[in-house]
């Protein structure tokens, strides 16, 4: 049985379009986890009406705690062999769950990444047409720091074995706001050998603008994702591995400086944070595939003054 966990809050603009996709999968042997985060819309009512209609649907009402807690709360609750997060405004292919089972019980993998988009969904997927490769850990990591092959470091265009994260105890971080994705993918990273990758578009993705990551002003919560650096900075041994995080650490607080001196940030030990992670391995930022414009923002803000305080 596949677990799909559905974190939910305030999305009944799109719950009713993410569920259809969920009831609607070709591979019926699903439990569909519903957890209502503090919801003050109609989401919360919108969920209980689903379940009454499809067994397979289990809602949970909490408090409002935050999308990391409500998706640990899932991950608890969840019985089946593989595990999968869906946000409550997106939708899945309606085949993606059949065809990510298949790939991830014929190649004996731990983990099946598929590419997502954001734009003319389309509801399925010929299985002739699917082009699936596998992908060392070393390039998987590169992936997730430098996205190339959209497949980037959430965790809803992803099937796990719930086996790993239960007995790793693996949880996102509640103390991050952004990149909390990113730290989950690579704890789990740690007990797998290679990863099956469906270069297809499996996932639909709605950009919510209103997203702290996506938020184009300065805010405070940005900061959280270099607990995740520092945490993955830390974890490994492996000076390859130290390397390719500080590739993707420095292109996230290039573009994190640039909106502290755009916005007037005035918090200076911010500022030193921030710059302090401009200095980790910098040769190899300069000497990585990341965007020209962004190698020269970088040399630009290493010689800038800290913001007057």
């Amino acid at each position: 049985m596949v677990s799909i966990v559905v974190p939910v809050y305030n999305a009944e603009k799109y719950l009713e379009d993410c569920l259809i996709s969920l009831v609607d999968q070709t591979y019926e042997n699903i439990e569909i986890i519903l957890v209502d985060d503090g919801s003050v819309d109609d989401s919360g009512r919108i969920c209980d009406c689903w379940a009454e209609k499809d067994d397979r649907i289990i809602v949970y009402h909490k408090k409002n705690e935050g999308v990391s807690a409500t998706r640990n709360f899932g991950i608890q609750r969840a019985r089946g062999k593989f595990l999968m997060f869906v946000d409550a405004d997106d939708m899945l292919v309606l085949n993606a769950v059949e065809y990510m089972v298949k790939e991830i019980i014929k190649n004996n993998s731990e983990l099946v990444v598929c590419k997502y988009q954001s734009q003319d969904y389309e509801k399925n997927i010929r299985e002739s047409n699917l082009r699936i490769e596998l992908i060392l850990k070393e390039d998987y990591l590169r992936e997730m720091m430098i996205p190339e092959k959209n497949i980037a470091a959430f965790v809803y265009n992803r099937l796990y074995l719930t086996q790993i994260i239960m007995e790793k105890n693996i949880r996102f971080n509640q103390n991050v706001q952004v990149c909390e994705d990113t730290l989950f993918n690579y704890e789990y990273m740690k007990f797998i050998k290679n990863v099956v990758f469906i270069n297809n578009a499996l996932y639909f993705y709605r950009i919510n603008v209103g997203s702290t990551m996506f938020k184009k002003e300065m805010n405070p919560a940005k900061l959280t994702a270099n607990i995740v650096f520092d945490k993955m900075l830390d974890d490994t041994d492996s000076l390859e591995e130290k390397k390719i995080i500080a590739v993707g650490c420095i292109a996230y607080n290039v573009i994190l400086l640039m909106q502290m001196y755009k916005y007037g940030w005035k918090e200076c030990n911010d500022y030193l944070i921030v710059k302090n992670h401009l200095k980790i391995y910098p040769i190899e930022f300069i000497k990585s595939k990341i965007r020209f414009k962004y190698k020269i923002g970088y040399l630009i803000l290493m010689i800038m003054p800290k913001p007057k305080g």
